[in-house]
């Protein structure tokens, strides 16, 4: 039999599915149905450490060989189907499937909901959504697919949403507009997210464009506090299902948006899964994970976009012990950057800085999670014609991590990696 949360939300997507295919056999106008194919052909290079994707400590969706060795290889890194439709003139549906060979299943849903946007009869205007979908904290991801415009590889924080942030869950949006301003007030309720925080723990930060598909796991590094060989009990396994309802309580967020004259976005977000730390089903905890995310946008002088976010929270899971002092893991994570973009006609160029760290608040010696980076990315991207997108990107990360001495690898590491991306839509 299926796990629970695999037949809601495999129902859940065939509904959405239903809603949008039926009736457009059947009607013309509306409903109507719009379909991309975004395919991405990816050539790669780089050495150093192995990726995290291996079960290593390495901050990159790809790394060196096993023994550090430079690896270049041409390959098709996604494939990504996004269905939209209009089902009436106030009700849509989105649907986002991915292909990806990283994922344990290969083809995957990303993102199913319907989003309810009634026309405006005054300056307040309202819209709802519900269903799988990813709560608006990205500032990059804004392309099709969640792709970003800007760079092939997202920030830390935005690479970390793609990763684990993901709800099922419905949410209400109120927006005042003004002369030259609006304000908007967001607020959601979810579940089927009680393991985020869990890569940002025993990995840490990376940096990588991988979206997780709502039924598949990631892997975890092979640590002394996790998998078989584990100290803690019960024991977490190497691996980790992001969109999971482990613990049966429902989370919330809310969010603050503000903008002037289309040239100045500011906005607060703050999440809460209010995940219970003790509880342990499907094989994985539900951990207690919250998180503030500060963000910033402006149009510059010359042309130039600034878009800058700030990201800090904490993260909590296990038994609580010695007298009901500490968890069996307990971090507080923090991460920011600053992007600098310019259009020139088809061409755009971009430059972001990354920081990043964990800090470890139990059980140091046994299980240190603690962890500082920094990184650089640099990308030129030339669109030719509606369909064709090209991006070249050089990307440098250093980052000390203590725990890679469980696998017989040196704290420090510094990598740059090389690619080269071709995004055709269909």
């Amino acid at each position: 039999m299926a796990p629970a949360n695999n037949r809601c939300g495999s129902w859940f997507a065939g509904l959405i599915l239903a809603g949008m295919l039926g009736p457009v056999a059947i009607a013309d106008g509306l409903p109507s149905l719009d379909i991309d194919i975004l395919t991405d052909v990816r050539l790669t290079s780089v050495a150093g450490e192995q990726t995290w994707f291996d079960g290593w400590q390495g901050k990159l969706r790809f790394g060196g060989d096993w023994s550090g060795d430079r690896q270049t290889k041409l390959w098709l890194s996604n494939v990504s189907i996004v269905a939209k439709s209009e089902i009436t003139w106030d009700l849509h549906a989105f649907v986002h499937a991915k292909y990806d060979p990283e994922q344990d299943k290969p083809l995957d849903l990303a993102e199913a909901f319907l989003k309810y946007k009634p026309a405006p009869t005054s300056n307040l205007r309202y819209e709802f959504k519900a269903g799988l979908y990813f709560p608006h904290i990205s500032r990059e991801n804004t392309g099709l697919a969640w792709t970003s415009p800007y760079t092939i590889t997202p920030s830390a924080i935005n690479s970390w949403i793609g990763e684990e942030v993901r709800v099922l869950g419905a949410e209400a949006k109120a927006t005042l507009k003004m002369e030259r301003s609006s304000l908007a007030l967001t607020g959601g309720v979810f579940g089927f997210n009680d393991p985020a925080g869990t890569l940002l723990a025993f990995r840490g930060w990376a940096l990588g464009d991988y979206v997780v598909g709502a039924f598949s796991q990631l892997s975890l590094p092979s640590l002394n506090s996790i998998g078989a060989g584990s100290s803690f009990l019960p024991k977490q396994p190497e691996w980790v299902n992001p969109v999971r309802e482990i613990d049966n309580r429902v989370g919330f967020y809310g969010a603050l948006d503000w903008q002037y004259a289309g040239k100045v976005k500011a906005g607060a977000f703050y999440y809460d899964n209010r995940g219970d730390p003790e509880v342990l089903r499907h094989k994985q905890y539900a951990w207690d994970t919250r998180f503030w995310n500060f963000y910033v946008e402006v149009d510059g002088p010359a042309g130039i976009e600034l878009v800058s976010q700030y990201l800090r929270g904490r993260t909590e899971m296990g038994f609580l012990k010695y007298g009901g002092t500490l968890r069996s893991v307990d971090v507080n994570y923090a991460s920011g950057f600053v992007l600098a973009s310019r259009k020139f006609d088809d061409f755009r160029v971009s430059v972001r800085r990354d920081w990043f760290d964990v800090d470890d608040n139990s059980f140091l010696v046994e299980d240190n999670n603690e962890e500082v980076g920094s990184a650089w990315t640099a990308a030129v991207s030339y669109d030719f014609g509606r369909k064709d997108k090209i991006i070249a990107e050089i990307l440098r990360v250093r980052s000390e991590r203590p725990a890679r001495v469980d696998q017989w690898d040196d704290p420090f590491q510094a990598q740059t990696l090389l690619q080269l991306s071709y995004r055709h839509r269909f």
